[in-house]
């Protein structure tokens, strides 16, 4: 069976919605976001401690974009990722990586500043500023792609769409950012109507905007 290792709302949603996307069979889990290695088994799926991570037999694999990416293969018949060798199996590793390597990091100078410039809170302004400059410039891209394409690689949903909508929902934590215009604004609906992400969002307690519906709890447990 495969373990998720997650922290609920956390970047670990996109794997989750991909599990239940593709009707795997799958455990979670719970990991303390400040008690990491009270998890067991969690240094051995990933030593680094970072969610999501999984393990299913001798295969230990981390980092979302893999993660994701082994997924769509894991279980090809729920169609999550195009076939081998077509031209929208190349915008799924193009997106997904992507979404890994642009959006997903693009989120960082605005969400954890601290990972950049520590204590120094006289940059932390010229960083939010680059960085809200740096994510509206990708929410662009997505938007002239989605304008005319109804998901990021072929002709079904998949991972890079479940990615994608996970980074797009960031946006609403904030008041002034939202990411792309009108066609990643329908590309997110479609995404979050899907089954499986609307299970994802009801086992991770987060409402249709992935905001926390009690910010109190992960897993089900206070956070202290």
């Amino acid at each position: 069976m495969i373990t998720l290792f997650q922290i609920t709302g956390s970047s670990s949603f996109a794997v989750r919605a991909a599990l239940e996307c593709a009707g795997a069979d799958y455990e979670v889990v719970d990991v303390h976001p400040r008690r990491r290695d009270e998890a067991p088994g969690f240094a051995d799926a990933n030593p680094l401690k970072r969610v999501p991570a999984l393990r299913e037999g001798d295969v230990r694999i981390s980092e979302t974009g893999a993660v994701l990416l082994w997924l769509g293969d894991r279980f090809p018949d729920a169609g999550l990722a195009p076939a081998v060798g077509t031209p929208a199996r190349a915008d799924h590793y193009r997106w997904v990586t992507w979404c890994a390597n642009t959006l997903h990091v693009g989120w960082w100078p605005i969400m954890a500043p601290f990972f950049y410039i520590g204590d120094d809170r006289g940059a932390a302004a010229a960083l939010d500023a680059g960085g809200r400059r740096n994510i509206l410039r990708a929410g662009e891209h997505l938007e002239r792609w989605l304008a005319d394409h109804e998901w990021l690689a072929g002709d079904r949903p998949g991972v890079s769409d479940i990615y994608a909508y996970m980074l797009v929902g960031w946006g609403n934590y904030y008041d002034d950012i939202s990411l792309g215009g009108a066609a990643v604004a329908d590309h997110y609906r479609r995404v979050g109507a899907l089954p499986g992400v609307a299970r994802a969002r009801e086992l991770d307690d987060l409402d249709d905007r992935l905001i926390r519906v009690h910010p109190d709890l992960r897993g089900g447990r206070p956070v202290d």
